[in-house]
């Protein structure tokens, strides 16, 4: 069973905009440089090279409108798939959606650039190397397929110049590179440690934390990447400060974004996390960000922070506009500081009183579908009625970790069950205040402690004052009926006394159901019926079913009679169909 980290990463996928794919592109598949039929908007996969110096592929978008005549600036935006996975084709359709209709995709066209999105795995058995964000735990890895995969991206961009110039682009030697969220981080570090490759970088999301360009503050040593004083164990040599001076960098962050990784273990481990509070600030934001900003304004002449009024942890078009304006401006020999749009400001707010409104559960019909459609037995979603418009669901985490999530479940003549911390399990939300909850997962021994079709009520224990669950009146949680559990053990329980049957499937049914009417399902005052389903043409070519049995159970029954009718049955609340088998 693969370890999972104590505390959740906090560092989620960007949710953004996917475009509609570009008109005439196709998919082209290459394992060495070779001549390209293009056709405009063509996405290239580049197999594994590892004589190149690459494990893993990597997508090469070409648009239309890249021009042949003039240099051109590769732009390369890493993966972010927002979890981690063993399974190598969950990271490379993430990568595909960024290559092909996601902002990425949209910045290249504007830029006519092409765009280069590695392929790297953020593997589950592995968590706590977080690959997709370049961590030290990444940079680290020694041995396997994984290892130095900053190096592993260089040997990839300079495979996809090889092609692009073998196909007659001209290509500047130096790249664009962006990120956001996990991906912000990859560059960020990328540029630190490579600043000869980078011509322009835009980082966005950073978690209010991007690489300090110091090696020491407050006491303490910072080592990379959360500061460089030990940057030459990765690079082999001192830190190229000139060259990193001169790169134009744009940094920009959500006034609104409450995406902190700083309780992730998976991104910071527990000695990093207490350098960033001593040497830095506990709080993202806005504490960290505005020291990080102080400290960029102070070191880096060609660095431009740009917090914007009103977003959370996501790329707004306008956003998405601005940073193909500072590519564009900086293309050039000199840094461009571009004017960045300015949305109106909406002032930061938290939730402070939680009203419960509902308690939803595996099949409700209440539920959106995208959250309905995931829902496992045993979790369920805790409604409130507060939502801050304008702000994203770290609102909901950051209520949570003020308020506490401390609940006793009771009912009248049953064992009292605790909730705590342990069951909470993230939230889910709409965006726009009509559905926003929080996921709560059940053990094993607290789901049997709650006993199906019994209203509990919900009585949370407040930790603060300032910050508190009121639970509306009337609402219950209600453990659903599993009849498809129930009914089997219901009639596999009911000794029957002897059986003669000489009957059609039409009457052995009515039979069955008349034998099995009084079995009650335990704990309820439900009854179980039976029902025929088949068309009338199937029924007349079924021949009698004729045999006598004495104390068999009414499972054993059921069973004899779809064998004896070559149907099946299938359970639906209290009702069990006999019908023909798919």
């Amino acid at each position: 069973m693969s370890k999972v980290p104590k505390w959740p990463t906090l560092f989620l996928l960007l949710v953004a905009p996917i475009f509609p794919p570009a008109a005439a592109a196709q998919d082209i598949v290459v394992s060495k440089i070779c001549q390209l039929n293009l056709a405009g908007n063509d996405v290239v996969e580049i197999e594994p090279n590892a004589p190149k110096g690459f494990n893993f592929p990597c997508f090469l978008f070409i648009p239309d409108k890249a021009d042949r005549s003039r240099e051109l600036y590769l732009l390369v935006e890493t993966n972010n798939t927002g979890t981690t996975s063993d399974d190598f084709d969950v990271h490379r359709q993430k990568a595909l959606v960024l290559v092909r209709r996601s902002y990425p995709n949209r910045m290249a066209r504007e830029m006519s650039v092409p765009l280069l999105v590695p392929v790297f795995p953020r593997p589950a058995t592995n968590w706590q190397a977080y690959t997709h964000a370049l961590d030290r735990d990444t940079l680290e890895i020694n041995e396997g397929k994984l290892k130095r995969i900053d190096l592993q991206l260089i040997a990839m961009i300079d495979h996809a110049l090889e092609l692009l110039r073998a196909n007659g682009f001209k290509m500047h030697d130096k790249v664009f590179m962006h990120g956001f969220s996990a991906s912000a981080k990859f560059c960020n570090h990328f540029a630190f440690l490579y600043p000869e490759w980078v011509k322009a970088v835009a980082s966005g999301g950073v978690n209010g934390i991007p690489t300090l360009p110091i090696s020491t503050r407050n006491g303490y040593t910072l080592p990379f990447p959360i500061g460089i004083a030990d940057i030459e164990t990765f690079t082999g040599r001192p830190f190229n400060e000139q060259a990193h001076r001169q790169i134009p960098q744009y940094i920009y962050m959500g006034y609104m974004d409450r995406n902190d990784t700083l309780p992730s273990r998976d991104a910071w481990n527990e000695n990093e996390a207490k350098i960033i509070r001593g040497a830095i600030a506990e709080r993202m934001m806005p504490d960290r960000w505005q020291i990080c900003q102080t400290i960029y304004r102070e070191k880096l002449p060609c660095a431009q922070c740009v917090t914007y009024n009103g977003v959370g942890h996501a790329i707004k078009d306008e956003m998405r506009d601005d940073l193909v304006r500072f590519f564009k401006a900086n293309s050039g020999e000199s840094f461009v500081a571009i004017e960045s749009h300015v949305y109106p400001f909406v002032e930061y707010r938290q939730i402070r009183e939680a009203h419960v409104n509902a308690i939803y559960c595996k099949g409700d019909k209440r539920l959106p579908e995208f959250v309905g459609k995931g829902l496992r037995e045993g979790t369920y979603l805790i409604g409130i009625k507060e939502w801050m418009q304008g702000q994203d669901y770290r609102q909901l985490d950051e209520f949570v970790e003020n308020a506490g999530f401390n609940f006793r479940l009771r009912a009248e003549g049953h064992p009292e069950i605790v909730i705590t911390k342990s069951n909470y399990q993230g939230n889910s939300s709409m965006g726009d205040g009509e559905y926003q909850a929080f996921y709560v997962t059940f053990d094993e021994d607290q789901l049997k402690k709650m006993a199906p079709g019994v209203p509990y009520t919900l009585h949370p224990e407040n930790k603060s004052d300032k910050y508190v669950w009121i639970v509306n009146e009337g609402v219950t949680l209600v453990r659903p009926m599993r009849y498809d559990e129930m009914i089997p053990a219901g009639l596999d329980s009911a000794i029957l006394p002897r059986i003669e049957l000489n009957a059609d499937i039409r009457g052995t049914v009515k039979i069955l159901d008349k034998i099995t009417e009084n079995i009650v399902l335990e704990g309820t005052e439900k009854k179980i019926h039976f029902e025929l389903r088949a068309e009338s043409g199937e029924i007349a070519k079924m021949p009698n079913i004729h045999f006598s049995a004495d104390g068999l159970s009414a499972m054993e029954l059921l069973l004899i009679i779809c064998h004896r009718a070559k149907m099946d049955y299938r359970i639906e609340e209290t009702t069990v169909y006999i019908e023909s088998k798919k």
